[in-house]
């Protein structure tokens, strides 16, 4: 058994002193990058001086197992019933090692699941920016390196928060895996808890916690399992009382977590009753990126319309038709998009799309990814100019400094709207924009979506990802939106995904990839508040708190010759 087998590194590595390690390290962490840098300078160096023995190469599979295991875990393939016990092998080595080498190990087991969930970085680099494979592979590598960070910080605190929680140290742990997952800044923001998407009768529990209330949950599951193999081997730290104060907690917080979930189900069940329904076309044309960059604008607008004009022949009942991310490729009142409002007058429909905008300031031409209303009379209504702009694919940071940057490949320089707004439509949709990735930032979106909005309009170009699985992850990721903030959403992908999702984060439409279709579907926007919604980030906030309180009292005691 990989657990088990691991024991007797506790007895190999022992030789760091804790004292100084841990006092290196605080400070380190606070104090930014650079510390980081040195510190796994130093840990690479140790493990990769430590003998080749047998229970090392066991140590390294359980480690490996544990990382690669969580694409599995993750869209698309959401084998989420792997995620309570697949990281425990991982989990236990990382307990029994020095602080200095558990660094190093919780930076290879991050790196390991990175790899194989970012895989498709490599390809998006180079098919975004044109640039030659090797160096997608490269971009993808640093970012795999540097997005392990957190998960190394992690395998470094973890036995000292052991030594200071005695009992309770799953506990403390989990917080602490909480605390590196909230504090490591994401380019793509995968937390441990979104694998639960699927799983509505424990997902809900988001609309409390957010997402990382069920990170902490999954974790605490698989260090419970860490404490029992330790306890099999006669090293564990838990008593008769500790085991069974510790599963009266996990009962009680599983409870609530059903319970939770059930209530918020209910609530926005009574308010779907109340509302209106709404129906929404979502037209996927399937322009991927050699077709999108040859054909031209108009030719865009009349693929669009003449899709949208067979989906009303065959559902005359359309109330809305919505279109992706630069569905438009110039403003829509640019003279190629006049077959656009012929189609409006002709059927009377409202148009939700996105739209290339250029504007005039001060003798300076301005680009904008931005989002329309086109109303049923011809009219064009309220505009949303994307506010998180991607770096490097839709800004270039610190251009201003190096005007150098301006020139690299696939580069383009848009300027980042202010506020999200709340769309103007005739129908009972009180609707805002969110376009592309926006919809994956949490606490963005809860601080910008506007209080009287009672559904999100995601759209999303991302053929640039090619046919692989960051789609899915995409979606995944848009979708707990919903279930933390009680509101339905919509979403339309030039290339797919684009789906349905209800107010509890359950994608009940969606489309395959790299497909032509037209998605059909009755919405009831409802807004349900949730203690998320108002309150935020509470949850990891309050873990952190513990956990790097913890911290400092080992470091207290420590110097005082306490322990």
């Amino acid at each position: 058994m990989c657990i088990a087998s691991c024991a007797e590194l506790a007895r190999c590595h022992a030789s760091l002193s804790h004292s100084a390690g841990v006092t290196h390290l605080f400070r380190g962490y606070l104090g930014g990058v650079s510390g980081a840098s040195r510190y796994a300078r130093r840990s690479f160096l140790a493990v990769a001086t430590m003998p080749l023995r047998r229970d090392t190469l066991l140590a390294l599979v359980a480690l490996l197992f544990s990382g690669l295991v969580q694409p599995l875990i993750s869209a698309p393939h959401n084998l989420y019933w792997l995620h309570p016990w697949a990281l425990a092998p991982g989990l236990y080595v990382l307990c029994q090692l020095s602080a200095k080498r558990a660094f190093f190990g919780g930076w290879l087991m991050g790196m390991a699941a990175n790899l194989g969930i970012f895989y498709w970085f490599a390809e998006t680099v180079s098919v975004f920016g044109k640039l030659p494979y090797v160096v997608g592979l490269a971009a993808l590598l640093l970012f795999a390196a540097v997005a392990s960070l957190y998960s190394a910080f992690f395998g470094w605190g973890l036995g000292y928060l052991r030594a200071v929680s005695g009992p309770a140290w799953p506990f403390a742990a989990a917080a602490w895996f909480v605390t590196c997952e909230f504090l490591n800044p994401q380019l793509f923001p995968y937390y441990h808890g979104i694998s639960l998407y699927r799983v509505p009768q424990l997902f809900l529990v988001t609309s409390v916690t957010g997402v990382l209330g069920l990170s902490f949950q999954m974790i605490l599951w698989n260090l419970l399992l860490v404490a029992a193999a330790e306890h099999r081997r006669g090293i564990g730290r838990l008593n008769r009382r500790g085991w069974q104060v510790s599963a009266l907690v996990v009962a009680v917080m599983f409870a609530a977590t059903l319970g939770i979930s059930a209530w918020q189900s209910g609530r926005i069940e009574a308010a779907e009753a109340q509302a209106s329904s709404l129906r929404i076309a979502i037209v996927q044309p399937n322009l991927d990126i050699p077709e999108r960059r040859r054909i031209r604008a108009a030719g865009a607008a009349r693929r669009h319309v003449e899709q949208s004009r067979a989906a009303l022949e065959t559902n005359p009942e359309i109330d809305v038709f919505l279109w992706s991310e630069g569905a438009l490729r110039r403003s829509p009142s640019d003279s190629a998009n006049l077959p656009v409002f012929d189609f409006i007058r002709e059927s009377r429909r409202e148009i939700w799309t996105g739209a290339r905008t250029v504007e005039q300031i001060e003798g300076e031409k301005r680009f904008y990814n931005a989002a329309y209303l086109l109303r049923r009379d011809g009219s064009i209504g309220k505009r949303y100019d994307k506010i998180k702009l991607l770096p490097f694919g839709e800004y270039v940071p610190f251009v201003d400094l190096f005007p150098v940057l301006g020139r690299l490949p696939g580069t383009s320089h848009f300027t980042a709207g202010e506020r999200v707004t709340l769309l103007d439509s005739e129908t009972s949709a009180r609707a805002s924009f969110l376009i592309c990735y926006e919809a994956i930032l949490r606490e963005f979106v809860r601080r910008n979506i506007p209080d009287q909005a009672n559904l999100i309009v995601n759209i999303t170009y991302d053929a640039w990802f090619g046919d692989t699985s960051c789609a899915s992850q995409h979606l995944m990721m848009a979708a707990a939106r919903s279930a933390e903030l009680g509101m339905p959403m919509v979403r339309a992908a030039t290339t797919g995904i684009s789906a349905f999702v209800d107010a509890r984060g359950v994608i009940t439409h969606q489309t395959a990839p790299f497909t032509e279709e037209t998605l059909v579907a009755d919405v009831r926007p409802v807004r349900v508040p949730t203690l998320y919604g108002t309150l935020g980030d509470w949850f990891p906030s309050s873990a952190t708190l513990v956990s790097l309180s913890l911290l400092l009292v080992y470091v207290i005691r420590n110097s005082r010759g306490g322990l």
